[in-house]
Parts: structure tokens; C-alpha cells; sequence
């Protein structure tokens, strides 16, 4: 509605959805603006590239007009844990002038006409409040409710933990991100974030990563939820620790984390929020007393105006918790 106001019309696209595992609890969401693709430019099952006999899944972008990603297919339970292996993801490095891109004069258009070559990455995990498609990067935005991701920025930005301090830098960061629903949200961009790094909940708005990940490693990932207790874990072998387990948990319900209520029950009344962006109107409000939001989750490349590569995924499990 925001780009409608705007009269920016989205180009025509192809979409495919692809059920699969057991019982068909995953999907694939495909988007290309080409007609000539095959589904397996997309995501395809090859062998394990760490050279172990194994069968993975990869999940590529050709373009950066493309998007892939994989998302439950139903919503989640109330408590859950989540597992999967992300490993040998190729999206750029942030220190050329085409950061994994083909051409390097890649526009984020027509939702904006800035450089997309400026990032590129994929999302290791994210929890999203409503069922996940590729879109362009502000829809994704403010819809999440957790995130493990990865932009590479061309030039650095991004504060990465070198194990003893902060340094900037925009090449292969790790971000562990909870979006801030005590503030006010950007139109195009979402809610502010809350980074987890140096072993601690950053100052809202402090974008910073835990460390950087190598790109020829495989690393387990957890997401558990318990009641309004978000809890991450990642292990492998990183650039600056070494083989290492980063850890963490967040109240969700406490520190208002953006639409973590999958119920009205559930919602902390600080959490509420009546404001509304005024090119939307108050149909639109943030946040209001009324509101359930169910979890999703998604891995993949979502954005249809930025990212380009391909990335590995591995034993994708969901448990239901008590």
C-alpha cells in the first residue's frame, strides 16, 4: 500500500510454491522475473560441498530480482525448537566493487534506485509474524520477530566482536537480531534493532554482529521458543573465535519484542501501540490490544531487489516443545 501511494508498480513475476519433506511441512517460495527458469536454478539437492558423502539442499538467487527461501508451512506451536546445518554460503565478501554480483550496476529498483551491490547476504533463520514469500526487502522488514542473517556491506559498517573489542567491517558478519517494538518503526525499514554480541543485548539501534562467519564451514543453528523466551545457538568454527558456541536468551513479552504475542492473551499491555504511519492510516495501527501473530519461519534469500548467490542447508528439524 505504501509503494501504491508512491505509484510504484511492481514488475511482473513468476511465482512457485514447492511442498516437501515429510508430510509436506516445508515450502519453497520461488520468484524470478524471467520465464525461462527451471526450478532447480533455484534449489536443488547435491552433494554435501564439505566432501563428506551427504546429500544437502541448496538454495540460490541467480539474480538479485530472484528470490528463494524455505518456510514452514504451517504455523508454528506455541513452543518449539528449531535446527538446521547453514554452511558454504557465497553472497560477496563486502570488499570488491561487485560484492558477489555479476555486473556491479545492480539497482534495488523500483523500490528504490539505490545500489544493491552496496549488500548482499541471506538469512540463516529468521521467525516472521505472517507466512513468508519473497518480497521486497521492506515487507520483509516488518514482518520479524527474530533474525540470524548476514549482509555483507560494501563499504563497511557493520561493528563486528573480534573476541576482544568492536571493529567495523562489512565482511561475512553473523547478526543475532531482535526488532525493538518499544520504538517507533522506519516506513522502509521496520522496527529498530536489538543486537546480541559480546556475549550481551546491545543498546537498541546498535547494529553489531557476534562475529564473521567462514565460507567454507558448516554451522549448527537453534532457535528454541518456551512460552515468551527466545532462545539462539549457534556453533562452528568462526573467523575470530575460533570453534565456538554463541548462546543467548531474550524475554520477548518484557522487552516487547516486535509481535512476539501469538495471541491477544499473551500481549504485555506496554507492548501496545495505537500510532500508525499517516501514509497508511489507522487501519494500520502498530501494534493494537486486539492482535495475534503467528510464528513462521523462513531461511533463504527473501528480497526481490537485493541479494545474489547461493548458500547450504542441512537436517532442517522442528520439534514441538511442552
Amino acid at each position: 500500500m505504501y509503494f501504491t501511494q508512491k505509484e510504484i508498480t511492481p514488475p511482473e513475476g513468476n511465482r512457485t510454491s514447492l511442498a516437501f519433506g515429510n508430510n509436506n511441512w516445508l515450502t519453497a517460495e520461488l520468484y524470478s522475473r524471467d520465464n525461462d527458469r527451471e526450478i532447480t536454478d533455484f534449489i536443488d539437492f547435491v552433494d554435501d560441498p564439505s566432501g563428506i558423502d551427504n546429500t544437502v539442499l541448496k538454495l540460490s538467487t541467480l539474480k538479485h530480482t530472484d528470490g528463494a527461501i524455505i518456510r514452514s508451512s504451517q504455523a508454528l506451536p506455541k513452543n518449539y525448537r528449531i535446527s538446521l546445518k547453514v554452511g558454504f554460503p557465497q553472497y560477496g565478501d563486502g570488499e570488491d566493487g561487485l560484492n558477489g554480483y555479476d555486473i556491479g550496476d545492480e539497482l534495488a529498483e523500483p523500490w528504490n534506485g539505490h545500489s544493491a551491490v552496496a549488500e548482499n547476504g541471506f538469512y540463516w533463520l529468521s521467525i516472521l509474524d505472517s507466512q513468508p514469500k519473497p518480497h521486497n526487502n521492506t515487507w520483509i522488514h516488518h514482518h520479524r520477530k527474530f533474525v540470524i542473517d548476514s549482509d555483507n556491506h560494501s563499504p563497511p559498517w557493520m561493528e563486528i566482536y573480534n573476541g576482544s573489542e568492536f571493529e567495523s567491517s562489512g565482511k561475512n558478519p553473523i547478526m543475532v537480531i531482535a526488532p525493538d517494538g518499544t520504538r517507533t518503526p522506519n516506513i522502509r525499514n521496520g522496527s529498530p534493532f536489538i543486537s546480541y554480541a559480546a556475549e550481551e543485548w546491545q543498546a537498541s539501534g546498535q547494529i553489531r554482529a557476534i562475529d564473521s562467519y567462514l565460507p567454507n564451514e558448516w554451522y549448527q543453528v537453534t532457535f528454541t521458543r518456551i512460552d515468551n523466551i527466545y532462545t539462539f545457538k549457534i556453533e562452528g568454527n568462526f573467523k575470530h573465535s575460533g570453534n565456538m558456541t554463541y548462546t543467548g536468551s531474550i524475554d520477548a513479552a518484557e522487552n516487547c519484542i516486535w509481535h512476539y504475542n501469538q495471541t491477544s492473551e499473551d500481549l504485555n499491555p506496554d507492548c501496545i501501540n495505537n500510532n500508525f504511519f499517516t501514509e497508511l492510516g489507522d487501519q494500520f495501527p502498530f501494534w493494537p490490544e486486539s492482535s495475534g501473530f503467528d510464528d513462521f519461519f523462513m531461511l533463504g534469500d527473501p528480497h526481490i531487489n537485493y541479494y545474489e548467490g547461493h548458500v547450504y542447508y542441512d537436517d532442517i528439524q522442528l520439534v514441538e516443545l511442552p
